[in-house]
């Protein structure tokens, strides 16, 4: 074969030679070897997605079991919905507010809440039901007062004066409790706002309503003071928030005797349980959530209090909007329970 182009003919075996050159590693340097790969390389035309913000709860031991876990259930909500990543703690340290933490909230009791708002001025903290905080622009205080034990006792006082016939009435609370003696003074005082000196039409004669102290919650104590009342011919009780989630289905069924409790005892109430008067810091940690994502907190609002669990035929559709006018007179501050909600003195 001839060719007649010399041309090329060169460039064919140029071709060739080249070919063979890049079958053959040797003559190959890894510098040379590791370009190519860089055209394959993606740049990031955008940041990569940031880790979630925090969400810290401190979940201190004076805080109600029950509303604990309504409070924890609500922000774990919110917080999922936000695509945030949200915390338990029993308590916080540096370390991990140093992770990045934006909104802290904590219930009682205080881990020292005015000293951590003043260390990181940038997270913003809530707190539920602690009193005695001072002003801070990045702490929103729910309930500034506690607990709202004297709200609850007051409304439930009302109710029950309202749904007994001759008011014949009394309250069960824990002894060398400040909070727990609020609700029981103010359930009192509650009566006697709906019916005054609260006089009886027939006897037997006592001094209703009646207030009594079981010596713990066991159930053994507040069984013993259920009977005191009992024996005094009172038709219907109050149950103080730590005593209602303590009272066991066999109580509740005791001859002549309807309750009204400051927590609900559980779905199993039956046609004794008139009413459930509670305190709900959800409905304020919905409230607020927006505004301490935004940065606005500082501010203060009241503990909401609910009426649940309504047994209707007991507390007619009339009566119960009655009194809820009278609880949101309550918290509008129109109306005064006449205790110290944290010592449980009258005032």
């Amino acid at each position: 074969m001839r060719f007649t182009n010399n041309h090329a003919l060169r460039f064919a075996l140029l071709g060739i030679l080249v070919l063979l050159a890049a079958c053959d590693g040797s003559g190959v340097n890894e510098q040379a070897s590791a370009v190519p790969t860089l055209v394959y390389q993606i740049t990031p035309t955008a940041s990569p997605t940031d880790a979630p913000e925090l969400v810290y709860l401190i979940s201190g031991s004076d805080a109600e079991e029950m509303m604990a876990s309504r409070v924890e259930g609500t922000i774990a909500t919110f917080s999922a919905a936000a695509g945030n990543e949200f915390i338990v703690l029993d308590e916080i340290s540096d370390s991990e507010m140093g992770q990045g933490a934006t909104v802290v909230f904590s219930l009682p009791p205080d881990p020292g809440l005015n000293d951590l708002a003043a260390r990181y001025p940038d997270v913003q903290f809530v707190a539920i039901g602690i009193p005695g905080l001072s002003v801070a622009d990045n702490l929103t205080r729910i309930g500034p007062d506690g607990l709202g034990a004297d709200h609850v006792g007051f409304i439930a006082g009302v109710l029950s004066a309202a749904v007994t016939p001759d008011w014949r009435v009394g309250a069960v609370s824990v002894e060398n409790s400040g909070e727990e003696q609020a609700s029981n003074l103010a359930f009192q005082n509650g009566v006697k706002f709906y019916c005054g000196l609260c006089r009886q039409s027939y006897p037997p004669f006592h001094s209703y309503p009646l207030g009594v102290e079981a010596s713990t919650s066991e159930i053994s104590a507040v069984q013993d003071a259920i009977d005191v009342l009992s024996n005094l011919d009172v038709d219907t009780i109050f149950l103080s928030p730590e005593l209602s989630v303590a009272v066991s289905a066999e109580m509740l069924e005791g001859p002549e005797l309807s309750y009204i409790g400051g927590e609900s005892p559980g779905s199993d109430l039956g046609e004794k349980w008139i009413a459930t008067v509670r305190v709900a810091p959800e409905l304020a940690i919905a409230e607020i959530w927006d505004d301490v994502w935004r940065g606005d907190g500082g501010g203060t609002v009241v503990m909401p209090v609910i009426i649940e669990d309504i047994n209707s035929e007991r507390l007619t559709p009339g009566r119960e909007a009655w009194v809820q006018e009278i609880l949101q007179d309550l918290i509008d501050g129109y109306i005064d329970t006449g205790v110290d909600p944290i010592t449980g003195i009258a005032r």
